[in-house]
């Protein structure tokens, strides 16, 4: 393992200082680690198409509820299983 040498703010290293009081991790090292995996690893989210999908299935959704009162609610994915 390498060893390196950071300079950090007085914000970032009270944020760290946090986290380690907290028990939320043991060290420095540990938090910087978990920073980069974040950094280096980003959550990806829904694509455009994606998100776009889902709007026409709520839009169409909310347009067949406004005709019928009685229609389930809106569900993930376009599908409805009766519980909201």
């Amino acid at each position: 393992m390498k060893n390196v040498s950071i300079s950090l703010t007085d914000q970032h290293a009270a944020e760290i200082d946090a986290h380690i009081a907290s028990g939320d991790y043991a060290s420095v090292s540990e938090v910087i680690r978990a920073a980069l995996r974040g950094f280096l690893n980003p959550v990806q989210g829904p694509g455009l198409e994606q998100i776009e999908r889902e709007i026409e299935i709520y839009c169409a959704a909310l347009l067949r509820r406004d005709r019928d009162p009685s229609a389930p609610e809106i569900m993930s994915d376009g599908e409805a299983d009766g519980t909201a």
